[in-house]
């Protein structure tokens, strides 16, 4: 028997208490701190369940000069996260079964978090998803539009209801990177070929709010003539989430993320970091932002992730924003950035209500959603997953710090509060004050 004591994030409040581990589980959790030689003394401290990625793009197999899964999981244990679900456009891409049981070797003794695998799909190989184990994977994931990194886009909007017809047969959820292709290619030729535009703000105003917001109404239309439950990625704005509103009222089984990016910066913050805070969809305007963060308080916005994306610095500092790689690295300051960012829009006296939320939103309402009833919160039962927060501690964010394969960060230079302290996996601690511990001990997580 494992005890841990500190401040302990439940599901809806926080207490002064003890957590104790057996065999992995989460055997007891009472208020009031233990005492004992097996304790292990975290007062001053929170303990927050460990973070759940749904957007882990560690790169494997084809693309490991940015990132590979044994760098990309050990800066998963130094951010807090305890389960990674592989993104599948990779070089081929995870789109037939054949490659999803390779994907799973690969990561099998070389992965440092637990992990879990999203297939993909593409016009080619939709007919592999007739015959996928449902029990291998998460779910599907559909690129409706793409850029440089997606080999495997369904731009077509009748392709696409041939793969929900099946995921609906199937009763598999889609997971849908969901922006308007056809629209991209008219916007983007637009800022690019006629006002030859180059500069980084106009990717947003090619990839703007009527390419996401028609898309996702799409994505919601297929799902209620199919059946299928829908997992939209990396939503932007308001206008999104008051969409997947609607869905719920007619009757669509239908969840938004949100992205750490899209909470910390915004289309001015461009002017400072260029083209190294380039993501897909496009940064929004401050005042879009701040609607994001009243939502996320607000418990509308069901989940956020980090769409770790890491790339080369070569890649992301080319002239022209039109052939800058988009995406970004960001699981270790995933947890910092909210909390920072919480604490600067709302005050510091509503700390335990962010940490309270944040825990939901980065692991207990994804277990949830995926259907991992092991993982997701600090609850009796529940795999001993979780990680040490210090909300005193400041971090100003330096690359000999972190764990990601080429060791940039486009938050180089700021300060945050909430420095990780130690990271738990099934009740083994993994990392601590800036050091991994052990070798992988990853598994491959079924429902």
């Amino acid at each position: 028997m494992v005890e841990i004591i500190g401040s302990i994030v439940l599901p809806d409040r926080v207490i002064q208490g003890t957590l104790s581990i057996a065999d992995g589980k989460i055997v007891r959790i009472e208020e009031g701190f233990a005492e004992g030689e097996h304790v292990q003394d975290f007062r001053g401290k929170y303990l927050m369940p460990g973070l759940i990625e749904v957007h882990g793009h560690l790169r494997e197999p084809g693309l490991d000069y940015k990132e590979d899964i044994p760098h990309g999981s050990r800066a998963g244990l130094a951010g807090g996260f305890t389960t990674i679900f592989d993104m599948p456009n990779t070089k081929p891409p995870i789109t037939t079964i054949a490659r999803v049981e390779e994907q799973i070797k690969r990561y099998t003794g070389r992965c440092y978090t637990d992990f879990a695998i999203n297939m993909g799909t593409s016009v080619e190989d939709s007919s592999e998803l007739k015959n996928i184990d449902r029990e291998l994977i998460t779910s599907v994931k559909i690129f409706a539009a793409g850029h440089a990194t997606t080999p495997t886009t369904i731009a077509r909007i009748s392709d696409i209801a041939r793969v929900f017809e099946i995921l609906g047969e199937r009763k598999i959820m889609a997971l849908v990177h969901a922006e308007n292709q056809e629209l991209v290619d008219y916007f983007t030729h637009h800022y690019r070929n006629v006002l030859n535009r180059h500069d980084s703000e106009a990717w947003g105003e090619a990839r703007n709010g009527c390419v996401v917001l028609t898309s996702v109404l799409e994505m919601i239309s297929l799902a209620k003539y199919y059946g299928v439950k829908l997992y939209l990625l990396h939503q932007s704005t308001a206008d999104e989430f008051a969409a997947i509103e609607f869905g719920r009222k007619i009757g669509v089984d239908v969840y938004g993320e949100v992205t750490t990016v899209h909470l910390a910066f915004s289309s001015t913050d461009y002017q400072e970091r260029g083209n190294l805070i380039n993501i897909s969809p496009a940064l929004r305007t401050p005042d879009e932002r701040e609607r994001l963060w009243q939502l996320l308080r607000a418990g509308t916005i069901d989940t956020v992730v980090t769409d770790h994306a890491p790339h080369t610095l070569a890649e992301k500092q080319r002239e022209s924003v039109w052939d800058v790689a988009s995406g970004l690295p960001g699981f270790q300051e995933a947890l910092p950035l909210l909390i920072s960012n919480w604490v600067k829009q709302f005050g510091s006296e509503t700390l335990e209500e962010g940490l309270v939320r944040i825990a939901q939103v980065t692991s207990q309402n994804i277990a949830r959603i995926f259907g991992f009833a092991q993982k997701g919160g600090l609850i009796v039962g529940k795999d001993a997953d979780l990680v040490v927060v210090d909300p005193e501690q400041v971090w100003t964010v330096k690359r000999e710090d972190l764990f990601t394969k080429n060791q940039w960060s486009a938050c180089e230079g700021m300060e945050l509060i909430g420095r990780l302290m130690a990271t738990f996996l099934r009740g083994e601690k993994v990392y601590q004050d800036g050091a991994i511990i052990g070798e992988p001990q990853g598994k491959h997580v079924r429902r």
